[in-house]
C-alpha cells in the first residue's frame, strides 16, 4: 500500500492526538486552580487565626494596665443574679456502694502582705561583693546586703581578718568603695557583723525588708558570690588578684525551700538552696523578696555525702542590728482568710 493510501486510511489520528493534548492541559489547569483555591482558604484562616490573637492580646494588655483587684473582677465570670455560692465538690471515690465518703479539708489561703519585699532587680541592686584583705595581702571573698542606708549586714566571719583593709563592690555602686567595720557580734551571739560603706554619687542602693519570720517548706532564694561560680567568672578573678580592681563580679541566684528551723541559740534555718563558700553573709529571701535569714555555713554528712545550707534567722540579725542602732525596714505580717 501507498503512502498516500496510509494517510486516507487514518484521517482520525491527527485528531486524536489533539484532543489527548487538549485533555492533558485541562487537567493540568484543573490541578493548577484547585492548589491555589486550597492556599486561598489557608491564608483566609490564617488572617482570621491572627486577627483572633491580635483580638486577645488588645485585651490582655488592657488588663495589665488595671489595677490588680479590678483585672481579676474582669477575668473572673460574673455569678447569674439569685445563684447560690460555688461551693467545692468533694472527688469521687472507688468505695463500696453506701459507704460516705471521708470529708475532704481544704486549706486556707494566705494572703500575700503588701507591699511585696524586692523585686529579683531590687535585690541585686541591695547586694554587695566583699573582699577582705588580711595582714598579708591576700584577699577573702564573702557577700553582704544593705540594711540601711550606708550600712551593710554580712557575717562576722567574713571580715574579721581584715587587717589590711575592707573593698566593697556591686553593679548598683558603680565602683568599689572602702567600707569599715562597725560592729561584730561575739562567738556566742551569733556571727554577724555591720559596715559601713559610702555610695558614690549618684548611687542608690536598694535596702532590703525583713519577713516577719520563716516556716517549713516555705520557697527560698540565695543571693550571692560564691567561689564555685566566681571560678568560671573573669570579672571575679581580675578583682581578687588586683589586675582590675573596677570589676564587677556577677550576683549567683539558687533557691530551695526551708527544712526546718531550729531552736536554739541563735536560730537557724535549714534550707536546700544550694550556698558554697563566697555565700557567707549574702540574704537568703522568700518569695516576695523579704530577708528570712543570712547564709552563714555548710553542713555535710561524710556518710551520706549529704549537705544542708544554715541561714542565721532574719530575727536574730534583726536584734544584732537594733543593738548598734539599725531599725530595719520590716514587711507587715502575712495573714490567712478564714
Amino acid at each position: 500500500m501507498s503512502e498516500d493510501s496510509t494517510q486516507k486510511a487514518r484521517p482520525w489520528l491527527p485528531l486524536l492526538v489533539s484532543l489527548l493534548l487538549l485533555g492533558a492541559l485541562v487537567w493540568a489547569c484543573q490541578r493548577v486552580w484547585a492548589e491555589h483555591e486550597a492556599r486561598l482558604e489557608a491564608d483566609a484562616a490564617l488572617r482570621a487565626r491572627l486577627a483572633t490573637l491580635t483580638e486577645e492580646r488588645d485585651a490582655l494588655s488592657a488588663l495589665l494596665a488595671l489595677p490588680p483587684c479590678e483585672a481579676k473582677a474582669k477575668l473572673q465570670p460574673a455569678a447569674p443574679a439569685g445563684a447560690a455560692p460555688a461551693t467545692p465538690q468533694a472527688p469521687e471515690t472507688s468505695g463500696a456502694a453506701g459507704e460516705t465518703p471521708a470529708p475532704v479539708s481544704h486549706p486556707s489561703t494566705p494572703a500575700v502582705a503588701a507591699p511585696v519585699g524586692a523585686t529579683p532587680s531590687a535585690v541585686e541592686d541591695a547586694c554587695v561583693f566583699l573582699v577582705s584583705v588580711d595582714g598579708q595581702g591576700h584577699g577573702a571573698p564573702g557577700s553582704g546586703f544593705f540594711v540601711a542606708p550606708g550600712r551593710v549586714a554580712t557575717n562576722r566571719h567574713v571580715v574579721e581578718n581584715a587587717q589590711g583593709g575592707l573593698l566593697v563592690t556591686s553593679k548598683a555602686l558603680g565602683r568599689p568603695v572602702p567600707g569599715r567595720v562597725l560592729a561584730a557580734s561575739g562567738k556566742a551571739q551569733g556571727d554577724y557583723a555591720l559596715v559601713a560603706v559610702e555610695p558614690p554619687s549618684g548611687a542608690h542602693p536598694a535596702v532590703l525588708v525583713f519577713a516577719d519570720g520563716a516556716r517549713r517548706t516555705d520557697k527560698v532564694g540565695a543571693w550571692g558570690f560564691p567561689d564555685i561560680v566566681g571560678k568560671n567568672d573573669p570579672a571575679y578573678r581580675r578583682l581578687l588578684t588586683g589586675k582590675d580592681l573596677t570589676a564587677m563580679p556577677e550576683l549567683s541566684y539558687t533557691e530551695g525551700v526551708v527544712s526546718a528551723v531550729l531552736d536554739r541559740k541563735p536560730p537557724l534555718v535549714v534550707h536546700t538552696a544550694p550556698i558554697s563558700p563566697g555565700n557567707s553573709g549574702g540574704p537568703l529571701v522568700n518569695e516576695r523578696g523579704e530577708v528570712v535569714g543570712i547564709n552563714t555555713m555548710i553542713s555535710l554528712d561524710e556518710g551520706s555525702y549529704r549537705q544542708a545550707s544554715i541561714a542565721l534567722t532574719a530575727a536574730d540579725l534583726m536584734r544584732f542590728l537594733a543593738a548598734q542602732g539599725i531599725e530595719v525596714k520590716k514587711a507587715p505580717a502575712a495573714t490567712e482568710a478564714p
